[in-house]
C-alpha cells in the first residue's frame, strides 16, 4: 500500500488477530541486529553516572551488516572534551558498516573542563534476550470501509489536511481512518465507516539501515520455519 525504506504499510487480507499479533511480536521481538551492550569509562566528569551514559550509548541504533560474524564484537570508541554537546557522530567505529545509524542522537552536554573518554563494544544480538536489540517496530488495525459524500463540509475538511494523508485524488488514505471517522463525528449523515474483520492494516517501521519491508520479509520467514518444526512435532 505504502514504501519506503523506513516504513511500509501492507495490507493483509483472509487474515485473523492472532495472526496479525504473531507477525507483530515476530518483526519486534525476534528479528536481531547489533547494539552497544558494553562500555569501558576511562575518564568521565560529566554530570552523568557511567552507568546511566552506558545505557544511553545502548539505545542508539546502529547500522546493520547481514555479512558480519554473529559473535562479532565491533569497537566504538569516544573522545571529547567540552564545552558543547555530545553527539554519536563522535563515536568512532572499528567497522565502517556497523556505526550509528543518525549522527545527531544527543550522548552528553559537556561543561567547560569535563571530559569523556570511553570505549563501547556493539555485539549481535536478539531483542528476547534485551529491549536495546530491538531494530523494529510493527502494529496493526483492523482494515476500514468508509465512504464520504462529496460536498463543501468533506472539500472544507480535506481542505485542512496534510497532503501525505490523502490519496492523488484527494480522499483519505486508508491507513489514515481516524480522520474519516473524525469527519463523520461531526457530519454524521455524510457517510459511513466500518471495518472488516478478516483484512488488517499492518505497519512496519525500521530502526536501522535494513529496509523496513525486509524486516517484515524475515518475520514471515521465521514464523514459516517455526510452523514447520511444529508440524514436525505434531
Amino acid at each position: 500500500m505504502s514504501h519506503t525504506q523506513q516504513k511500509v504499510v501492507l495490507h493483509l487480507k483472509k487474515a485473523s488477530v492472532p495472526f496479525a499479533n504473531t507477525l507483530r511480536r515476530a518483526v519486534i521481538g525476534r528479528l536481531p541486529c547489533f547494539a552497544i551492550s558494553e562500555a569501558d569509562f576511562y575518564e568521565n566528569n560529566s554530570p552523568f553516572y557511567n552507568e546511566y551514559l552506558a545505557n544511553r550509548l545502548g539505545l542508539i541504533p546502529l547500522t546493520f551488516d547481514p555479512d558480519a560474524s554473529p559473535d562479532a564484537k565491533i569497537s566504538l570508541t569516544l573522545n571529547a572534551q567540552g564545552p558543547g554537546m555530545t553527539y554519536s557522530r563522535d563515536l568512532t567505529s572499528s567497522d565502517e558498516k556497523i556505526k550509528p545509524l543518525n549522527g545527531d542522537f544527543p550522548i552528553a552536554d559537556l561543561a567547560e573542563g569535563q571530559q569523556l573518554r570511553l570505549e563501547a563494544w556493539a555485539t549481535f544480538g536478539n531483542p528476547n534476550q534485551h529491549a536495546r536489540f530491538q531494530c523494529a517496530i510493527a502494529s496493526y488495525t483492523y482494515y476500514p470501509e468508509f465512504s464520504l459524500k462529496k460536498g463543501a463540509a468533506l472539500k472544507e475538511f480535506t481542505a485542512n489536511l496534510p497532503k501525505s494523508v490523502l490519496d492523488a485524488d484527494g480522499n483519505i488514505l486508508p491507513w489514515h481512518a481516524e480522520l474519516a471517522e473524525e469527519f463523520l463525528e461531526k457530519h454524521p449523515d455524510q457517510g459511513e465507516l466500518k471495518y472488516k474483520q478478516d483484512e488488517f492494516i499492518f505497519f512496519v517501521e525500521s530502526y536501522n539501515n535494513v529496509d523496513a519491508l525486509e524486516h517484515f520479509k524475515k518475520a514471515l520467514g521465521i514464523i514459516k520455519k517455526e510452523a514447520a518444526e511444529a508440524r514436525k512435532q505434531v
